[in-house]
């Protein structure tokens, strides 16, 4: 019956000191990880409850960033059309003193040139404000390249068709159209091919020191006046485009940017009017004038045109931003939605403007006034989308404070608790210790007092 008795108290204190193990295991691990939650096996619930609040958090800190990219987008569309309303004080300013009886013919025309010039500034302004890949101030549908059709719209394959030469652009190539050939009749007039890229790098044609480019009333002479009067968005051109003549092939066979060019050459001599010009493949959009002062009559050839998207090429983003303003969004309301707020010289109604003759320079203020307001009507409305935003995303802290507390108090070991559990938990396993080595020490005592009986 001692035996009995003594084997059942081993087994009572093995056991008890086991289940202090294992509750010293769960102390050293909360202190250790400082969570009081280590597995679903410690607090189910509270292991749901708390992952459901870590994806609340995490979704809310995403928000957090969402709104600062659209306070971001909404401060560089407000910066640009700051420099435009600056440039609208200016012109005004230059309305004005058109209307001053004292002008001369000449002074009119300086003020006039200033005017157009700025007008340009405009126009580079509102297609030069990007952000993240789009234009805020410019419309969808003047991204297209500019007013200028593909080819294709303009000539059919293999058809000859004639059209008027001039200062222009007649059609822009898209990139991706493969192995082009044109032939050019420019009818015994000096009507020269030129290809340009749309930045203004001059791939092919004749140089600015050609009588052609000043012919008619084309009237360039300089790099400048390129600049001035042909580089326009309305001829393909981006807004900040400059003259590029590095590249140029006058006749021959060139390259640039995986484009192999081959050339004829300029020809307008009594035995030859013929123009030609084939292109491999086109690995970016390229503009095509012909410049003279008369007509021509053109071939086109080509096995494909392109659809324009390739690497090297202009491509932005349409339609409005909508910035996410909640955790859940599923309904419109949980959008902070910007449009797009088109500033530039057409959208503001300024296209016509001038301060040449007078007549128009009195017509040009009350259009600058309009177009003043216009862009403080747009500027204060994202000053208000940049209002809601910034309260959106003080909202958005807030739960994520609230929340970040309410896990942090499920999940969160209590140090001084724990702290406690563990000398408690180490006190009880050294007393376990002792009273199981007693407790082994039993049988082995009772086995020498039979054996001394015995003998």
């Amino acid at each position: 019956m001692l035996s009995i008795q003594t084997n059942k108290f081993q087994m009572n204190a093995s056991r008890a000191m086991t289940e202090n193990q294992r509750a010293l295991d769960t102390s050293y691990q909360r202190l250790s990880s400082g969570s009081r939650i280590n597995s679903a096996a410690d607090d189910s619930a509270g292991l749901q409850i708390s992952n459901r609040l870590s994806v609340s958090i995490e979704a809310g800190r995403q928000v957090n960033r969402n709104l600062n990219d659209g306070m971001s987008y909404a401060q560089i569309a407000e910066g640009g059309l700051g420099q435009i309303s600056d440039a609208l004080y200016r012109l005004r300013a230059l309305a004005v003193q058109a209307q001053n009886g004292i002008n001369s013919k000449s002074d009119l025309k300086a003020l006039n040139t200033e005017f157009q010039q700025l007008k340009q500034h405009i126009d580079a302004t509102a297609y030069s404000t990007e952000a993240f890949g789009r234009l805020p101030l410019v419309g969808d549908d003047d991204l297209k390249i500019g007013d200028v059709e593909s080819i294709e719209a303009v000539l059919q394959n293999g058809v000859s068709k004639s059209l008027p030469s001039g200062l222009r652009s007649i059609a822009y190539i898209p990139a991706g159209s493969e192995q082009l050939e044109f032939r050019l009749d420019s009818y015994s007039m000096d009507d020269d091919l030129q290809v340009f890229t749309r930045s203004g790098k001059h791939l092919v044609g004749t140089p600015l020191t050609d009588g052609v480019w000043t012919a008619g009333g084309n009237g360039i002479d300089t790099e400048a006046d390129l600049k001035d009067n042909f580089f326009y968005p309305e001829n393909g051109y981006l807004a900040d485009a400059s003259y590029d003549g590095s590249e140029l092939n006058s006749e021959g066979t060139s390259s640039f940017n995986g484009m192999t060019f081959d050339f004829g050459g300029d020809k307008h001599d009594a035995s030859n009017y013929i123009e030609t010009l084939t292109i491999d493949h086109v690995t970016e959009p390229l503009i095509v004038s012909v410049v003279g002062s008369g007509a021509f009559e053109v071939v086109g050839n080509w096995k494909s045109i392109g659809t324009g998207a390739t690497t090297g090429s202009e491509s932005y983003e349409k339609g409005p931003v909508n910035i996410t303003a909640s955790i859940n969004p599923v309904s419109e309301k949980d959008f902070i939605t910007m449009e797009k707020t088109p500033a530039t010289v057409e959208a503001l109604g300024l296209e016509n403007s001038a301060l040449d003759p007078i007549e128009l320079a009195e017509q040009a203020l009350a259009e600058i006034d309009a177009a003043l307001n216009n862009v403080l009507d747009k500027r204060s409305y994202y000053g208000a989308k940049l209002n809601a935003m910034q309260s959106a995303q003080r909202t958005i802290n807030t739960a994520v404070t609230s929340s970040t507390s309410a896990r942090s108090r499920i999940t969160d070991a209590d140090y001084a608790k724990e702290t406690a559990n563990l000398v408690s938990r180490q006190i009880v396993q050294q007393a376990s210790t002792s009273v199981l080595t007693q407790a082994n020490a039993v049988p082995e005592q009772i086995l020498t007092l039979l054996n001394n009986t015995s003998t």
